[in-house]
């Protein structure tokens, strides 16, 4: 048992040496959001571009950032939700970035969309300022697998810095504005929005967004 505890202990300290003694590799960013064939019109959805209102080389919170991809979605009837997809070279969940800026925190875990092919595993949360606030559904995408939580993309990040392995990696998004007490109708909007940009996109766009097919 002595022998194998100091084999472990041997390998966690290799391990942390690897990370931190040598140099990092930077990540090359593969340029995938520029070829997203993401529809501006969708049945009743209309959009409006919002990608330059990030200021991402301005804002230092988007460090981790390499490209981005962010319309603003809505309906005749006033629905609307932000869409947003990041080339990341870090994984920040998004109750971390909402909760820095004075959000209060409500967060439902794990939850599942079924859409017509593809069962997309996300991580919710409300994030709410007095009577108003934001649903936010994120997931995210590495060399088009879904990643079944922000900790599994964690891992995987770590092993392909340590290896110097290339990767495409994006964070995906929808904030909804809605109040705490109308979040289960703000989930629907959301789904029907994720199965009409599903039956819009290409077999390959498609599983950049939504992971391939199992």
């Amino acid at each position: 048992m002595k022998t194998r505890l100091y084999i472990t202990i041997t390998l966690l300290l290799a391990t942390i040496v690897i990370a931190f003694a040598l140099p990092k590799p930077q990540y090359e960013s593969p340029d995938i959001i520029g070829t997203l064939g993401i529809p501006h019109i969708m049945r009743d959805w209309r959009s409006k571009d919002m990608a330059k209102e990030l200021n991402l080389e301005q804002d230092d919170r988007y460090n981790f950032v390499s490209d981005v991809f962010a319309r603003l979605y809505g309906t005749r009837a006033g629905e609307s939700l932000l869409f947003l997809v990041a080339d990341v070279n870090n994984f920040h969940p998004p109750k971390v970035c909402f909760h820095s800026s004075g959000f209060k925190i409500n967060d439902f875990g794990k939850m599942d969309f079924k859409l017509n092919q593809h069962i997309l595993k996300t991580n919710t949360i409300y994030a709410g300022k007095k009577d108003s606030g934001f649903l936010v559904i994120s997931w995210l995408v590495i060399n088009k697998n879904l990643m079944q939580s922000f900790v599994q993309g964690e891992i995987h990040q770590l092993f392909s810095n340590l290896f110097n392995k290339k990767r495409t990696g994006l964070m995906i998004r929808l904030d909804i504005p809605t109040s705490e007490d109308n979040i289960e109708t703000s989930l629907k909007l959301a789904e029907m929005f994720l199965r009409d940009l599903e039956g819009r996109l290409k077999e390959e766009d498609s599983e950049y967004i939504f992971g391939k097919i199992k």
